[in-house]
């Protein structure tokens, strides 16, 4: 006997398949939202080293942040703000934009990251990197 004739003689295809037909059927609605979700949680906003280690009580504590970003983080071949280093220690010459040819040490983000949330509020890499 086949499959399909057993369930013919038993009314196989009743008032339970229907209703888990239906139940598959509104599961599935929501399903595309679940996916477009994670394009707005899994981005990455632009970020910078925390430097607030570098505050060592004297003029650093009076710059303002484009400053202390000078400062205190090394700038890319392209003019941006490095997103996975900073400098060792402050670098005070770079506030009079005097290229200096002592070397400066660059060392790996310290105390983990800033990130700028003016377009996105909370993100998966964001909170991540608040435990650490």
């Amino acid at each position: 006997m086949k499959f399909d004739s057993i369930l013919a003689e038993l009314n196989g295809f009743g008032k339970f398949q229907i209703r888990l037909i239906l139940i598959q059927t509104l599961s599935q609605v929501t399903l595309p939202c679940h996916f477009l979700l994670n394009n707005f949680m899994a981005a990455v906003p632009s970020h910078h080293c925390n430097i607030s280690t570098l505050d060592d009580g004297g003029i650093f504590r009076n710059l303002t942040l484009p400053q202390k970003l000078a400062v205190g983080i090394p700038a890319e071949q392209d003019g941006t703000r490095s997103s996975c280093q900073m400098f060792s220690k402050p670098q005070y010459q770079y506030l009079s934009d005097s290229n200096s040819s002592e070397a400066t040490s660059r060392v790996q983000c310290q105390n983990g990251w800033v990130y700028d949330n003016s377009t996105f509020k909370s993100t998966i890499a964001t909170e991540v990197s608040a435990f650490h």
